[in-house]
């Protein structure tokens, strides 16, 4: 499959061993390849008000959440992106956006399932998601049977001051500074993303050293080492997606060594 097509084609892009679910991604998202896995991927704007459609989609712990943002516009994006998590992951699983149970793995470095990986409880499925929403602009993932993890970052005019020596190795700060100067802000939301990707993919998070996440941004696609738990996926694959104008993304997934 080209990297970046979409499964609606004249030809089958996953071949005769995909699987029933790769199969009833024909009329998913846009699917990206990611070293052979097939990962569709939606995204969108999100309005400043909220939707009565996608308020009725929430669950009770997704309409409480709602209800406690103090600023109308964060609630809203977040109803909004959540409600769109529901209709892409629907379109995969055939069953009603609003029956969709989540839950959260335990995180792997202290165990508290507060801000493990989010995972489907309802129905029982082998897929599993990524949601990431930067200001009013989110994108989902999706992977068959592999753990995953998307980020979307807005890019900034400046990055902080010494930001690059707190989340970059020193491999990819030698390939930020041999890059012109205004180019920075978006090489460095291209690191930023890739390592988020793979992060969240494991269930870890920022809790880990991320200038131990070596992405390799001088290459399309990388393969980075991390271990979020003993036992765990010790390599991803990681790739940039289209983002847009002001925006950067990546995703990763977990790669299974056979």
């Amino acid at each position: 499959m080209t990297a970046g097509g979409t499964a609606g084609g004249k030809t089958d892009p996953y071949g005769p061993d995909s699987g029933r679910v790769a199969a009833d991604w024909a009329e998913a998202g846009r699917v990206y390849d990611v070293l052979g896995t097939p990962v569709p991927v939606w995204r969108g704007r999100l309005a400043d008000e909220p939707g009565d459609e996608d308020l009725r989609l929430l669950s009770a712990q997704e309409s409480a959440r709602y209800r406690s943002f103090h600023a109308p516009v964060l609630a809203a994006r977040y109803a909004g992106a959540h409600a769109a998590l529901r209709r892409a992951l629907a379109s995969v699983l055939h069953t009603d956006p609003a029956a969709i149970e989540f839950g959260r793995d335990p995180c792997p470095v202290c165990g508290e399932r507060k801000h493990g990986r989010p995972t489907i409880t309802f129905p029982v499925t082998g897929v599993q998601f990524s949601l990431s929403h930067s200001g009013p602009d989110w994108l989902c993932a999706v992977a068959d049977g592999t753990a995953v993890g998307a980020d979307v970052e807005r890019l900034r005019r400046q990055v902080p001051s010494g930001l690059h020596e707190a989340v970059l190795s020193p491999a990819e700060r030698s390939y930020l500074t041999s890059r012109p100067p205004e180019t920075w802000p978006a090489e460095f939301a291209r690191c930023w993303t890739r390592k988020e990707a793979v992060v969240k993919g494991s269930g870890v998070g920022v809790a880990t050293d991320l200038r131990r996440v070596e992405v390799r941004p001088d290459r399309a696609t990388a393969l980075v080492g991390h271990r979020g738990a003993e036992g765990g996926p010790d390599t991803w694959a990681v790739r940039d997606l289209p983002a847009g104008p002001g925006h950067r993304a990546a995703v990763a997934v977990a790669v299974v060594r056979r």
